[in-house]
């Protein structure tokens, strides 16, 4: 919204006055105080609603640098119109016209152009003072760590392949309840610390049910015959 519009539907009045506010307060005092007159002038509590339009619109105002810079420039030339008048400087006066011109040969026929010296002192664009510099994060950000922040996660080192799988493997002839328990505690071991061997230990499973198969079948038929 542009601040012409502002300044006409505020029908030139102060915003700080408006909502109270001194043209130093921050964001914080500017909302109190919003809120405040809000509830006073509410409709439900028989309040103008007008009035709580200009304060709506004062408030938007106030609450961004663009705006609030325009509105305190149209402010300023409203208090002070003698600041943006251009004075008037008389002419200088032209030297006479020389009757012999015609016969001193060729030259010059008009004198240059005259340049204005004047500038005005609004060509510089208007800062608002009272508008808060831009936030800029400290120079220590990058450095600052966080003692509450949680660590962060590393992935557990692959070593070699786990030898509680390999003797596993190597155990299924002969000792199959110990097989078994070295394959089940090396896919443990595995899962936790990633090592290598998960294929061996799962193999050493297989191969002692199928001893165990085997020798439940070998039994049933001596047992028949």
């Amino acid at each position: 919204m542009s601040s012409s519009r502002d300044f006409r539907d505020l029908d030139g009045a102060d915003p700080w006055k408006l909502l109270g506010v001194s043209r130093s307060a921050d964001a914080d005092e500017i909302k109190r105080s919003y809120r405040r007159l809000s509830r006073s002038h509410h409709t439900d509590v028989g309040g103008d609603p007008t009035q709580q339009v200009k304060l709506n619109r004062a408030y938007e105002i106030l609450t961004d640098p663009t705006r609030r810079a325009d509105y305190a420039l149209l402010l300023h030339r409203k208090e002070r119109p003698q600041d943006f008048v251009r004075p008037t400087q008389p002419e200088p006066d032209e030297p006479p016209a020389d009757p012999f011109a015609w016969a001193s040969g060729p030259g010059r026929t008009s004198t240059p152009p005259r340049r204005d010296p004047y500038k005005p002192p609004y060509e510089q664009p208007y800062q608002d003072p009272y508008t808060e510099p831009p936030y800029a994060d400290p120079p220590y950000r990058d450095s600052y760590r966080d003692t509450y922040a949680a660590p962060t996660h590393q992935a557990p080192s692959r070593g070699g392949v786990n030898g509680q799988a390999v003797a596993a493997l190597l155990t299924v002839a002969f000792c199959a309840p110990l097989s078994i328990y070295l394959a089940f505690t090396a896919l443990r071991t595995i899962q936790t610390t990633g090592q290598r061997g998960k294929a061996i230990a799962w193999l050493a499973l297989l191969a002692n049910a199928f001893f165990i198969v085997f020798a439940i079948i070998g039994g049933i038929r001596t047992a028949t015959t």
